[in-house]
């Protein structure tokens, strides 16, 4: 039995279908891996990072975000420093007047009742000691969250100032007129004490301290 060469089988095979053009089909991949991490083109996975890899910006919009992001927030935190310490300088200031007129009251209070230790001048020294306290003064009928005052002040010039607040304050008032009864009830003379000229004990207490044993003496003794 006698057989072609397979080099003529295959020219026969071309030159009798003259018009059929040779068509090469892509070869898939063989990767043995393909399956297990899915780099195929029909892999879910391949697909989504390429779908990242598009739709990813571009560093020049991310770094734009950024540094946008950051001066919003570092011109926030410089704002509400300079808000804070604003409203701490201008808060702790009229929060000492109030508390400074408040403290005259309460001082002059104490000395009546101490040298008058009678029942009624007990009395209204405990309701001072009561309204005119932190608690108080302070209370949220009075003030606003933000620290304004919900009363109403008149200034005495063109200006609001602290001591116009402080006045206004209705427990101020109220004890004011207290007081001012109870001076003249029994006869107290205020402005004593403003001439005072007399060694304050400030001067006193930056004196040096002088010990306080015997004095020594170069006199002989007489027996």
């Amino acid at each position: 039995m006698h057989y072609q060469p397979v080099a003529e089988m295959v020219d026969n095979a071309y030159i009798g279908r003259p018009q059929e053009e040779v068509q090469v089909e892509p070869q898939a991949s063989n990767d043995a891996l393909d399956d297990v991490f899915g780099s195929g083109p029909s892999s879910p996975t391949a697909e989504h990072h390429h779908d990242e890899s598009v739709s990813h910006p571009s560093d020049i919009n991310r770094l734009q975000t950024e540094h946008t992001t950051a001066g919003y927030r570092e011109g926030i935190t410089v704002s509400k420093e300079k808000s804070l310490q604003e409203g701490f300088d201008e808060g702790f200031s009229l929060g000492a007047t109030v508390g400074l007129k408040a403290g005259q009251l309460l001082g002059v209070l104490e000395g009546i009742a101490d040298a008058a230790r009678t029942p009624e001048t007990t009395t209204l020294l405990n309701q001072a000691r009561e309204d005119l306290s932190v608690k108080g003064i302070f209370k949220a009928d009075y003030w606003a969250e933000d620290g304004n005052w919900k009363y109403e002040v008149k200034a005495e010039g063109d200006d609001v100032v602290f001591a116009d607040v402080a006045d206004a304050h209705p427990l101020i008032k109220k004890w004011t007129a207290v007081l001012d009864e109870q001076v003249a009830l029994w006869r107290i003379d205020r402005g004593v004490l403003d001439d005072e000229t007399g060694e304050r004990l400030e001067g006193v207490l930056d004196e040096p301290l002088v010990s306080a044993g015997a004095p020594a003496t170069k006199k002989p003794l007489d027996w």
